[in-house]
């Protein structure tokens, strides 16, 4: 590797690193860690939780080595990082990595992972969006899930969607884009893919620290990897949707507004019915003019209900503590419900993001 030395100001190294954790999540450890690499000139933090990958720039200056890419444990290099002030010096030298800052000095062994690392390519076609947009719709469509499940992206030139689906229930988000084509001869490329729910989380978590107002989206089809730039680069590694979205989108054009449910009301009969904590079954249908909760196990049983508007005749079975948690995230203080085939459709009033569960008592 030979011997060099940079500087990064402690404030942007801490930023990085704040990031990174977020990409890497908690869940599996094997995955806490940074690798460092330099392309073209620059030499970047890469973090990763398996399927997400964060790409930090860490000099703001153009880089003069190229060197095996290696890694180093995020833990450590954050805990020793907190408290510090000033300028930090990084000195490669011997396989070691020295973190320096005043009076205080982290030294790491590295570990050569044999790997190359690439760098994300973009393209003359992508999408552009509003990041707090998108974290909050990506966060509505993926916040009932659980590791195992996934959340579908379907990206066409003035749209992106997303649809999950977890015991018993499917989120539909539709949510307006604006397709950029700096080959005017190139057509616009539709793509899908599917995404870890970890992924989908650690996403949301790391945009959260982002600075850029928008976003852009690029498809890689080659490789099957979507690319987001922001302030800095993002990529999801993934499958091709396996959802057909062409049923969720019609039920979700012929949605006609039948009730109005007030959501602060239904949420704390939800929280309420949560015997079993976040493991509770709950059933809701309505019955003579309210709207009936009941969460029943063994000897133990909760029955709350709500007056409504309309007697519109539906039951829908799930977990509690999961619709109330994508409940909590719809944006409205109103709930629009409709039946529509076998299915009850609960939606916002922008009617842009939609809960569909079966509809147990059918007519």
């Amino acid at each position: 590797m030979g011997m060099f030395t940079i500087e990064i100001d402690s404030g942007k190294l801490k930023d990085i690193l704040k990031k990174a954790d977020k990409v890497c999540g908690t869940l599996e450890q094997a995955n806490r860690k940074i690798s460092l690499f330099s392309y073209e000139g620059k030499l970047y933090f890469l973090a990763s939780d398996g399927c997400l990958y964060g790409y930090f720039d860490l000099a703001p200056y153009l880089f003069p080595r190229t060197f095996q890419p290696f890694e180093i444990p995020l833990d450590v290099v954050k805990q020793f990082s907190l408290e510090l002030n000033g300028k930090v010096n990084l000195l490669f030298q011997d396989n070691m990595i020295t973190f320096k800052c005043q009076n205080e000095i982290l030294r790491l062994r590295v570990n050569y992972t044999g790997k190359e690392i690439s760098f994300p390519k973009t393209s003359d076609s992508y999408i552009r969006l509003y990041r707090k947009k998108f974290i909050n719709e990506l966060d509505f469509a993926s916040c009932f899930l659980e590791e195992g499940s996934y959340t579908n992206f379907f990206i066409t030139r003035d749209c992106v969607e997303f649809i999950s689906h977890h015991m018993g229930i499917v989120s539909y988000v539709r949510l307006k884009s604006e397709s950029k084509l700096e080959n005017k001869d190139e057509e616009f490329r539709e793509f899908s893919l599917r995404i870890p729910y970890v992924s989908s989380r650690h996403i949301i978590k790391a945009l959260d620290n982002e600075q850029a107002e928008e976003l852009a989206i690029y498809f890689d089809d080659s490789v099957l990897k979507l690319h987001i730039k922001a302030m800095n680069y993002y990529t999801f590694c993934g499958d091709l949707a396996e959802e057909n979205p062409d049923r969720i989108r019609n039920l979700c054009r012929s949605f006609q507004p039948k009730l109005r449910i007030n959501s602060l009301q239904l949420q704390r009969l939800l929280r309420r019915s949560l015997i079993l904590g976040r493991f509770s079954d709950v059933q809701l249908y309505t019955r003579s003019g309210e709207l009936v909760v009941i969460s029943q196990h063994g000897p133990i049983a909760y029955r709350g209900s709500m007056e409504i508007e309309i007697n519109l005749s539906f039951s829908i079975k799930t977990k509690a503590h999961f619709l109330k948690s994508a409940l909590t995230r719809i944006g409205s203080q109103y709930i629009l419900v409709d039946v529509i085939d076998d299915y009850v459709l609960l939606s916002a009033p922008s009617l842009s993001r939609f809960l569909i569960l079966k509809n147990e008592k059918i007519q």
